[in-house]
C-alpha cells in the first residue's frame, strides 16, 4: 500500500470493508510447537516428572508505528494464543487449556532477530487438589488459574509473509492464592514456530515521522495526574473452608508522565482482608477494626503502551496491623476506557514471591 492510500484509508484492494481492511493490516497466523518438563520449584513436587508436548495456536498483529510507544520497543508484535497440553498425562494434575494474551518485543529489526515474549491470561485445568477426590495435587487448588509464559525467540523471516523461530522458556499456572494450596506448576519449554501473514505487508512508519512531546516538554508541564480505585478479589486459604472469602483494596495515588512511554508516582493502599476475621475467631484473638484494616504506602511506576499499560508498585504496611508481614509489591494491567476511567487486574505479592490475591478493579483519574 503506498503512502497516500495509507495515508487517507483507502483500499486499494477493492471489498473490504474499512474494519476488516485495518484488522487484516501485518496479521500473522503462527503455530508454535515445543516440549516441556516440569520445573520442580518445592521438594515435594519431585516426584511428578513427564515430558510432554505443547501445542500452541496464535492470531498476531505486526504493529508497524501507528503510536509512538510501538517505535519505541521496535514495532512489536501483540496476539492471542490458545494453549493445550496433556502435561504428562498423571493423573492427580490433568490437562492444561488456556487462552491468553501475549507482546513480543524484538531487540533488532532484521531478516534474523533475538527478542522476548510476554503472555498472560487464563489456564484451565482438568484436576486440582481435594483432600478426598485428589489428595496427591499439591499445586493446584483450583480448576481456574492465571496462565503465564515468557519465552526467548529467535526468528528468521523467510520472505515478506513467512517467518520461523526457535524458542525456549517457561510456562506458569497458579491461582494466585486464590485456593490453597498454590505452589503452582512450572515447565520448561522449547519448540519450533512459524507464522504466515494473511496480507501484504504495511511499511514501518519511523519515528521522525510521528509528532511527538518531547521528554523536556514533558518535564516542562509538570501536570500530577490524582488517581483513586478499587480492586476486588476472593480467596479461600484452608480446603476445609466452605466459602470464599473477600478482599478489597482501596487505592489513591499520584503519578508524573516522565517521557513519552514512562510515568512515575507515589501513593496510598488501605486493604481488607476477612480472611483476618476468620482466623481471628479461629484461634480466639482479640482484634479491632483498626488492626483490620492494613494501611499502606508505595512508590509506582508505569509504562505506557497506548492505552494499555503495565504498573510496578512497591510498598510498605504500617500502622497497628496484625501481621508481620510489612513489604509489599504490585503487579498489574491497566486499560484506560476513557481520559478519566480505567480498569485494572493486579496481583498481590508479599517479600516478592509470596502470593496474597488477585484483585479485579476500576478506578477515576480526578
Amino acid at each position: 500500500m503506498n503512502k497516500e492510500a495509507f495515508a487517507t484509508g483507502k483500499n486499494e484492494g477493492g471489498d473490504k470493508s474499512p474494519f476488516m481492511e485495518s484488522f487484516m493490516k501485518n496479521m500473522e497466523v503462527d503455530l508454535r510447537l515445543s516440549y516441556g518438563f516440569y520445573m520442580h520449584h518445592h521438594y515435594e513436587m519431585e516426584g511428578y516428572r513427564a515430558h510432554f508436548p505443547i501445542f500452541e495456536l496464535s492470531l498476531q498483529k505486526q504493529t508497524y508505528g501507528t503510536s509512538y510507544w510501538q517505535t519505541c520497543f521496535n514495532y512489536p508484535s501483540v496476539g492471542v494464543t490458545a494453549f493445550y497440553s496433556g502435561m504428562g498425562n498423571i493423573d492427580v494434575l490433568g490437562k492444561a487449556f488456556a487462552l491468553y494474551p501475549y507482546i513480543y518485543f524484538p531487540f533488532i529489526k532484521a531478516n534474523t532477530n533475538f527478542g522476548i515474549r510476554f503472555g498472560l491470561g487464563l489456564g484451565y485445568l482438568t484436576e486440582s487438589y481435594d483432600h478426598i477426590e485428589n489428595p496427591y495435587n499439591i499445586c493446584i487448588g483450583s480448576s481456574l488459574n492465571a496462565a503465564a509464559s515468557i519465552t526467548f525467540d529467535i526468528t528468521h523471516r523467510f520472505s515478506d509473509r513467512f517467518k520461523m523461530s526457535l524458542f525456549g522458556g517457561l510456562q506458569h499456572f497458579s491461582n494466585g492464592c486464590t485456593s490453597e494450596p498454590n505452589k503452582g506448576t512450572n515447565v520448561l519449554k522449547g519448540g519450533i514456530s512459524a507464522a504466515y501473514m494473511l496480507d501484504k505487508p504495511v511499511d514501518y512508519i519511523k519515528a521522525e515521522d510521528i509528532k511527538e512531546k518531547t521528554t523536556l516538554e514533558y518535564l516542562k508541564e509538570f501536570r500530577p495526574e490524582l488517581y483513586v480505585g478499587l480492586s476486588y478479589g476472593s480467596k479461600r486459604i484452608d480446603y476445609r473452608q466452605k466459602d470464599y472469602t473477600s478482599v478489597y483494596d482501596l487505592e489513591m495515588y499520584v503519578m508524573e508522565q516522565l517521557t513519552r512511554i514512562i510515568k512515575f508516582g507515589f501513593g496510598f493502599d488501605l486493604v481488607y482482608d476477612s480472611n483476618d476475621i476468620l482466623r481471628n475467631i479461629k484461634t480466639g484473638t482479640e482484634w479491632s477494626t483498626r488492626q483490620i484494616l492494613n494501611p499502606g504506602a508505595h512508590v509506582a511506576g508505569e509504562l505506557l503502551m497506548g492505552r494499555t499499560s503495565f504498573m510496578f508498585v512497591v510498598g510498605k504496611h504500617f500502622g497497628d496491623y496484625m501481621h508481620t508481614v510489612e513489604n509489599y509489591q504490585r503487579l498489574g494491567l491497566k486499560i484506560d476506557f476513557s481520559k478519566h476511567i480505567y480498569g485494572k487486574v493486579t496481583l498481590m505479592v508479599h517479600q516478592w514471591h509470596i502470593a496474597d490475591f488477585l484483585g479485579f478493579g476500576f478506578g477515576f483519574q480526578l
